[in-house]
């Protein structure tokens, strides 16, 4: 158990002479970092600052580390439950799924620093012990604290070495004080105080000296000395003889001490040296006694080295230098007993509610049995609560042999690895269990089997798996899940009807139980079936207001927003809406890789990377991918890996067509093996793969022949699979081909019918990332005689919207699909006024024309291809033209000077 109360301080305190200005500084800084070898006060500093901020009204939080808590889920739940009470969410969360365990797990973390960064009075935090924390999981969390933390908010740490992180911002800029040993040391003054006045040993002045010279103002050396001079007669000789053993003086005081002591105490002593949080009846069932509480309060006030804790005052616990003296004992002197000392504990928090606790004490006692069987009935609650790391660490310990016998374990350790992302561990563990009765019935491994194929894109497996389990009964968690691995081999494999279908049940389901990571699943399902067709403003109309509604609910910052948030990004940029794509990626692009949200990550990298080669600023589009690059790899995701080398060679070829002095290279782009098989496709790379990087490379190295036939076998194939966006590039592509070998005519010709044929999906993106040729050659087609008459004003129109025009007026109604077609359309029989003469532009006169025909904002977006916040923002701009109170004095305003009808 871990300790989350503040020691009370000894009676034995001498006060710290640097404490008043210790006290002082904490004013100005954010983060108090006291640093010393065990017992030179460094608790003892933190206790006193502890105890001076409380008087001045800060609230404060305590916790004493211990080994058990290096896992970032353990961290979290204690900085949660330390927080002082009005710092948490009072909104009500769903009960944990096992879906969701990953994102629990991460989402622990932000759960803190959101807890945190909503400290409204003034708060001080002590973490003492943080040497025990070296996950780089947990490291990197304090991390983010520190570097987050409010400006009522600070931070204490205590550590026997330079802790695991990068405070050399802090440094600069002055929010850092340090306490280190020559702070902590006792000097004369402070060893005489405490010496004579506090344990009234009557030393003189040289006595004094020599023990202040022999231990170097060491703290717990001097409150050893004093403990070990206590009822000695000859303490001139034991002064003498404890100076000459400096070799090993804490041993040597330790062992004074120690012996000293009744045999009852000895016993008591080493008995209940390994537990954390002392009191009487954990004491009592480990040392089978009935009189612990005496025993404690007897320890306590001879100074044993015990601290008492909280202000209940009913536990204690040892201080650490000497629960290590302690131990080191135990194994010398009873190597035998800590077995059924654990054994004993394990028992005492199993019947006390504790499972984890008891785990914890069954395995250090070797009885790997009683630690399978309570794991059965308590792992997957744990891991549903995003303890993965926990669980991962209990299951490690227990051997193969007991592992087989105790199948759940087995499936719970496959979820395990599906939340580290090892993949293939899970579906060989799941292969294993094929034939094994006693988990055939359990939802857990219904879905395990499917759920690890397809996270490693091993479709057709997956297919079949997931036809294996039609024939069972399905409901709740298992029928959601399975309805949605179903949508995205659906999706995968171009049933885009049914993947939408499934997709849709399987959100419905996912909502209903309030799973959140399920529900962005389901949403990405549906929104990469539906940019794959090509149909971006549908999923706008879909994301928008889930994501409006998410941030209601969960706050703008949660991971279910940061996910949705991403999602609607990359549609928005698909429809050339830069600005907000670029701010949702921009905002949610942390919280993402956090989170590792796969293709939310693939997605806002893509289109910041991008941004920045707009902006020219290639060094930083570089350092973005190559970030993303290293995170992949770090979590060992290929997944993320090679789009973001994909997106490098982009960036070379970027750099090329903008007259930058570098050739364009064949990077060596990732494993073919990746890719999926001709009737597959890569929801993340429906576009942007391989062979379309080779394309677009080949234009650039004079292999235009290669990539027109090329593209004449790949366009068809993409039509007849529905892909459109994937035509529609490969169209565009395929034109740029023809201008390259001075086919121009035919080269407009292809391109006015990609215009005319995809123009109402409005993908300004698709055009516009293919660089100046293809700019150019929409700017020749705007003015060429090649198109017919009656198509002319479309075209234009058309053209003009991509390339963000507003040269011309878009006078012809842009036409959507039969099924979308609104029901009233922009009025076209008195054609605006050109914008130099109202001081409007196009788009602005279009949306007035709109509003004259009493259409309401979602119509005027379906009509014009444009989002909702795009009309809200020509609705303010036009209302601050023309002075207008709201958008029907404006369309009063522009009737009278004549501007729409």
């Amino acid at each position: 158990m871990t300790l989350l109360v503040a020691p009370q301080l000894s009676r034995h305190l001498v006060d710290n002479p640097n404490l008043a200005a210790w006290l002082e500084e904490c004013a100005e800084v954010s983060l108090v970092l006291a640093i010393a070898p065990a017992g030179f006060g460094k608790t003892t500093a933190l206790l006193s600052l502890h105890e001076r901020l409380q008087e001045k009204g800060f609230a404060t939080a305590w916790i004493q580390l211990s080994a058990d808590d290096n896992h970032v889920e353990r961290l979290c739940a204690l900085l949660d439950s330390a927080l002082p009470a009005g710092s948490h969410s009072e909104q009500t969360q769903p009960l944990p799924n096992l879906m969701d365990a990953r994102y629990t797990g991460s989402r622990l973390g932000q759960d803190v620093l959101d807890a945190v960064a909503a400290l409204n009075r003034p708060t001080a935090i002590f973490l003492d012990d943080f040497d025990h924390l070296r996950e780089a999981r947990a490291v990197d969390l304090m991390q983010r604290l520190i570097e987050r933390l409010p400006p009522q908010c600070k931070l204490f740490i205590s550590a026997r070495s330079a802790p695991l992180l990068r405070l050399y911002k802090l440094k600069a800029q002055g929010r850092l004080l340090q306490i280190g040993m020559t702070e902590l040391s006792f000097d004369f003054e402070q060893a005489e105080t405490f010496l004579n006045q506090r344990h009234q040993l009557q030393l003189d002045a040289p006595s004094v000296r020599r023990l202040l010279h022999a231990t170097e103002g060491w703290p717990a050396g001097l409150q050893l000395a004093a403990l070990a001079l206590k009822g000695r007669g000859d303490k001139r000789g034991f002064i003498e003889n404890f100076c000459e053993q400096t070799a090993d003086i804490g041993r040597y005081l330790y062992e004074e001490v120690f012996w000293d002591q009744a045999e009852e105490i000895k016993s008591f002593l080493l008995q209940t040296s390994f537990i954390k949080q002392l009191g009487p009846g954990i004491c009592n069932a480990v040392c089978q006694i009935s009189n612990a509480a005496t025993l404690l309060r007897q320890l306590e006030q001879q100074g044993l080295f015990v601290l008492r804790m909280g202000a209940a005052g009913t536990e204690f616990r040892y201080h650490p230098l000497f629960a290590e003296f302690l131990l080191r004992k135990l194994g010398e002197d009873h190597p035998n007993w800590l077995p059924g000392l654990h054994q004993r504990a394990a028992d005492w928090f199993l019947q006390a509610g504790d499972p984890g606790a008891a785990v914890d004490h069954a395995l250090a006692a070797g009885n790997h049995e009683q630690a399978c069987t309570i794991l059965v009935g308590h792992v997957w609650q744990a891991l549903a609560r995003g303890h993965i790391s926990t669980c991962r660490h209990w299951l490690a310990q227990i051997p193969p042999a007991q592992q087989a016998s105790h199948p759940e374990l087995l499936v719970a350790l496959s979820w395990a690895h599906i939340f580290r992302y090892e993949y293939a561990k899970a579906s060989e563990l799941a292969e294993q269990l094929k034939h094994e009765p006693a988990v055939q019935t359990m939802p857990e491994y219904r879905l395990l089997s499917p759920l690890s194929l397809v996270l490693m894109d091993r479709l057709a497996e997956c297919e079949a798996a997931l036809h294996n389990q039609e024939v069972l009964a399905l409901g709740g968690l298992s029928e959601a899940t399975f309805r949605g691995i179903s949508a995205y081999v659906d999706l995968c494999s171009h049933r885009f009807e049914a993947a939408i279908d499934n997709s849709d049940r399987s959100l419905q389901l996912f909502k209903r139980m309030g799973s959140v990571y399920g529900t962005t699943f389901s949403y990405g399902i549906s929104t990469y079936t539906l940019l794959a067709q090509g149909r971006a403003l549908q999923v706008i109309a879909r994301l928008e207001p889930a994501l409006a509604e998410l941030s209601r609910v969960s706050g703008r910052h949660s991971a279910s927003c940061a996910y949705v948030g991403v999602y609607l990004a990359g549609a928005l940029y698909e429809l050339g809406e830069f600005e907000r794509a670029e701010s949702l990626a921009r905002e949610y692009l942390d919280l993402s890789a956090e989170l590792v949200f796969l293709d939310a990550i693939v997605i806002a990298h893509r289109i910041l990377s991008r941004a920045h080669c707009r902006a020219g600023q290639y060094a930083e589009a570089a350092a973005l991918i190559h970030s993303g690059t290293e995170l992949g790899r770090t979590l060992g995701l290929i997944r993320i890996v090679a789009p973001m080398r994909l997106e490098q060679q982009y960036q070379v070829v970027h750099q090329f067509d903008h007259g930058h002095p570098l050739a364009p290279e064949r990077l060596s782009l990732l494993p073919a093996a990746w890719d999926f098989a001709a009737d597959r496709m890569t929801p993340i790379n429906d576009v942007e793969d391989q062979a379309l990087a080779g394309l677009r490379l080949g234009l650039r190295d004079g292999r235009a022949e290669e990539v027109l036939a090329a593209c004449k076998i790949k366009r068809p194939k993409a039509q007849q699979l529905g892909r459109r966006r994937r035509q529609l590039k490969l169209g565009l592509l395929q034109a740029q081909a023809l201008a390259t070998l001075q086919q121009e005519d035919e080269a407009l010709r292809l391109l006015s019918e990609l215009v005319l044929t995809d123009g109402e999906l409005a993908l300004r993106a698709t055009y516009l990332e293919e660089g100046p040729q293809l700019i150019a050659l929409l700017e020749r087609l705007r003015h060429s005689s090649l198109v017919p008459p009656a198509q002319a004003p479309r075209l234009r129109a058309l053209v003009n919207l991509i390339l963000g025009s507003d040269a011309e007026e878009m006078s012809a109604p842009l036409l959507l699909p039969d099924n979308e077609q609104p029901t009233a359309a922009p009025p076209t029989s008195a054609p605006p006024a050109p914008a130099s003469d109202c001081g409007l532009s196009p788009r602005e006169l279009q949306i007035l024309q709109c509003l004259s025909a009493g259409m309401p904002n979602k119509l005027i977006a379906n009509s014009l291809h444009i989002s909702e916040p795009t009309v809200k923002f020509h609705l303010r701009n036009i209302n601050h033209k023309l002075d207008a109170r709201n958008r029907t004095h404006a369309v009063f305003i522009a009737r009278e000077r004549g501007w729409v009808s």
